[in-house]
């Protein structure tokens, strides 16, 4: 099939997603990767490949399919100065669709590694590149076609984990729901004799997948990676804001670095629909799309990342050596490590509530949740910025939106700004001096108790979701008694750590170090932070300076 002859269904004329390179860069990819001759319908690469090369165009032209979709669908044609992938190339995940010369062609072809030279030794071309890269993922997940697909049901917690871990790494996905006949008989002829396990996941090119663990999901996704062998500069512990800007820190400045998470990237931001609050953004950037910019620049820098990987522990070492226990027992020896892991919403502790977690009841609003309250009520609990975004963001898809408020004003709680479209908001219903009594539902949400605290009036109404956002505890669990923290888990740094519990006598802790030393804490987890994306980020980067003075003091 010749590419110039059939409508794309992205027009590579669109910059900057599709992007051309001039002679003096295609000149200067050239002098790194090699240049090599194909015919026309030769294969470049195939769905799964891995890893997967870039290729960039000298002269004639290569086409992109999706061959998941029966008859195959052309996605875009690159001609002269176009080159093709998206964010996998960086991040070393198998390739999404087929690539083949719709014409005699010339080309330049670049392995990771190399792109990646080249990325740092040309800023115009980094500049042109990464912002393809991506958008042209951001336009894949946009995509109501094509992709890894998940068979599950809306009152299966396990569809939920499988669907936010794809969601929360990028991978491009649709949930069907085998409620609805199409998706239950596309289903039956996927599996005949039924799935074992839920959900199923299809791709295309191998064995649908019945009730995978996210390790599997991970492995055959391309998320996950076998961890390089060998002594890190850096093992950070969390990928939130604060990992992620410890990372690109830390990688850009020459540290071997490696960020452990046990979902993936975006911590508890990546949890938000929206950050409006954040510099540089003026119209705004959901927190998926933050920790996808910041991940792509960790990664350009050569950041490695293992997920999902859980650490059972870390072991400070007397010589200055810690050791990172993964959950799976294996050990990571580092230098120095930051412990970023943020902070979890805190559960409520209500009758039916922990019955219902991924089934009606939530502890972040994503479009992964939002779908699954499509033309229904739903509830937030919470009058924090956090619950604000997610009441403005789930009134896209709920037929109502309450915020149950315990006090008796959110502008107290919550950013001017906000409070205002909230107020503003015909879709939302502020309700003050309320509390949240009571959910019930058999296999699924069905209703929600709610008291009045003023008149002591309960009510029960339908609801087809409860959002809690009701504050935070810290993420520490996994730490030794040696880290030293508050009553509440949050750890102690610099001039906060209780001078007993500091061992060296030649010198006090740096101002993100713990109480072990070369051991730091980033983000919301530590005494003291600001509970903010930008401070976070802030941290991340001052950790990265005292572990500079750690290693050249």
């Amino acid at each position: 099939m010749e590419a110039s002859k059939t409508t794309s269904e992205f027009d590579s004329a669109i910059d900057p997603a599709f992007p051309r390179l001039d002679v003096e860069e295609i000149a200067a990819a050239a002098a790194l990767g090699s240049t090599m001759r194909v015919a026309a319908g030769a294969t470049l690469f195939r769905t799964g490949d891995c890893p997967l090369d870039s290729y960039i165009v000298v002269s004639g032209a290569i086409a992109i399919f999706d061959i998941m979709e029966q008859p195959e669908i052309l996605l875009v044609a690159y001609g002269p100065g176009g080159f093709t992938g998206e964010v996998g190339v960086l991040a070393g995940r198998p390739a999404l669709n087929d690539a083949r010369a719709s014409a005699d062609s010339e080309v330049v072809r670049l392995d990771a590694a190399q792109l990646r030279h080249l990325l740092t030794l040309h800023p115009p071309i980094s500049e042109k590149w990464i912002r393809a890269l991506i958008l042209r993922r951001t336009l894949l997940l946009a995509r109501e076609r094509g992709g890894l697909q998940v068979f599950g049901r809306a009152d299966d917690p396990a569809t939920l984990e499988v669907s936010e871990f794809l969601y929360r790494n990028a991978v491009p996905h649709r949930w069907l729901d085998i409620a609805d006949d199409d998706a239950g008989a596309r289903l039956g002829r996927l599996l005949p004799q039924g799935p074992r396990a839920l959900p199923v996941v299809s791709l295309g090119s191998i064995p649908p997948l019945e009730g995978p663990s996210l390790d599997e999901l991970g492995r055959v996704t391309g998320v996950l990676h076998p961890i390089p062998a060998g002594r890190f500069d850096v093992v950070i512990i969390g990928a939130g804001p604060a990992g992620l800007g410890a990372a690109v820190y830390a990688a850009s400045e020459g540290l071997r670095t490696l960020v452990v998470d046990l979902l993936g990237p975006g911590g508890q931001a990546g949890s938000s629909s929206r950050i409006e609050n954040y510099a540089g953004f003026p119209e705004g950037i959901s927190g998926r799309d933050l920790a996808m910019k910041t991940y792509v620049q960790a990664l350009k820098f050569g950041a490695v990342f293992a997920v999902p990987r859980g650490v059972k522990g870390v072991l400070p070492g007397a010589d200055g050596e810690h050791s990172v226990i993964l959950s799976d027992g294996s050990t990571i020896a580092a230098r120095a490590v930051i412990v970023s892991t943020g902070v979890t919403y805190r559960h409520f502790q209500v009758p039916g509530l922990a019955a219902l977690v991924g089934v009606g009841v939530y502890y972040a609003a994503t479009q992964m949740e939002a779908i699954r309250c499509r033309n229904r009520p739903v509830h937030i609990i919470g009058a924090g910025n956090s619950a604000g975004q997610a009441a403005m963001y789930l009134s896209q898809f709920a037929d109502r939106v309450d915020l149950i408020v315990r006090g008796g004003d959110i502008y107290s709680s919550m950013s001017d700004y906000l409070a205002d479209r909230i107020v503003a908001n015909p879709k939302v219903r502020v309700r003050l001096h309320c509390e949240l009594r009571k959910v019930r539902g058999a296999r699924l949400l069905e209703t929600v108790t709610i008291e009045d605290r003023t008149s002591g009036v309960q009510t029960e109404e339908a609801s087809g979701g409860v959002f809690v956002f009701i504050g935070a505890v810290p993420a520490t669990g996994f730490l030794g008694t040696e880290v030293a923290r508050d009553p509440y888990g949050f750890i102690y740094t610099g001039i906060n750590v209780p001078p007993g519990a500091w061992p060296l006598t030649d010198r006090q802790p740096l101002p993100l170090e713990t109480s072990v030393p070369g051991l730091l804490a980033a983000g919301d987890c530590r005494v003291g932070s600001t509970k903010r994306a930008a401070f976070a980020v802030g941290d991340g980067a001052l950790a990265v300076t005292c572990i500079h003075d750690l290693f050249d003091p």
